[in-house]
């Protein structure tokens, strides 16, 4: 079985697909917030469920899993809140 090179636990190489506004979902499907940038090594992104609103999470390249349609992340929605 061939594995992709942009599926697992590569993190980096899955920074160079991310596209601004892409929808940023949790390991459940759930959707955590849209990409605002690569900045620093990291994924920013919006989360409008956060106060004040609209503010910023920066999502490390270990949390990310795949990037498709949407950036895909190994953590709950709930987990993800903690950050």
């Amino acid at each position: 079985m061939t594995e992709h090179p942009y599926d697992g636990a590569e993190g980096r190489p899955l920074l160079d697909l991310v596209i601004k506004g892409m929808s940023v979902v949790d390991r459940d499907g759930t959707h955590v917030g849209t990409v605002e940038k690569v900045e620093g090594g990291h994924l920013k992104i919006l989360r409008p469920d956060q106060r004040p609103r609209n503010q910023h999470q920066y999502v490390t390249p270990n949390w990310i899993v795949a990037v498709d349609d949407r950036v895909r992340l190994n953590l709950t929605l709930d987990e993800a809140k903690r950050y």
